[in-house]
């Protein structure tokens, strides 16, 4: 019989900002420990590999079993592949939370995160929340998901240099996902 793998992952919070000529990405994710491990666990965390997106790069990450402290996301880049391995740390918990942060280079105005490698996990993820924040004056124009506007609490600095009240986040939220396509979203 095949041992099981001791973790699956159970949600994300995700957070896409344009930034220059750039996405960036924010991600937690919470993986439940399905038994206790000792060693860290490698897993692979993937970049979109897109005709429309230049290279991607790791810029920081964390991670901390339940509510304890932080200590920095061992990773590491692939060559030749589009993303990067990380450690999951021994799982004395129930819960493992890693939160990732990179940045990829955009060639239109059109951004892309994947989903779909949800399904190597082989289940739906329990809850899934996406924000998504284009730049100062730009219209979306297509979302892959229904992305709805909501008013930007983050406390975003306008270009006047003070909180923008009138800044907007698109939001998307779901449970029980298994994406067939990953998220995209167009502006001008």
């Amino acid at each position: 019989m095949a041992a099981v793998f001791p973790l699956s992952f159970d949600s994300e919070v995700i957070r896409l900002a344009i930034v220059g000529d750039s996405l960036e990405v924010n991600g937690t994710y919470f993986l439940s420990c399905q038994r206790p491990f000792a060693q860290p666990i490698s897993l692979f965390y993937p970049f979109p590999a897109d005709s429309l997106l230049t290279g991607a790069r790791m810029i920081e990450g964390r991670t901390r079993i339940e509510d304890g402290s932080w200590q920095p996301l061992q990773f590491e880049v692939i060559p030749l592949a589009s993303g990067v391995r990380w450690w999951a740390p021994p799982c004395s918990g129930r819960m493992i939370e890693i939160q990732g942060r990179y940045r990829q280079g955009l060639k239109q105005k059109y951004a892309r995160y994947i989903v779909t490698t949800t399904r190597v996990w082989q289940q739906p993820l329990r809850h899934a929340r996406f924000e998504i924040r284009l730049p100062e004056g730009a219209k979306p124009i297509e979302f892959s998901f229904p992305f709805w506007a909501e008013r930007d609490s983050s406390g975003i600095v306008g270009s006047s240099g003070i909180i923008d009240s009138s800044a907007v986040v698109y939001v998307w939220e779901t449970d029980s996902f298994y994406p067939d396509r990953d998220i995209t979203v167009r502006w001008r």
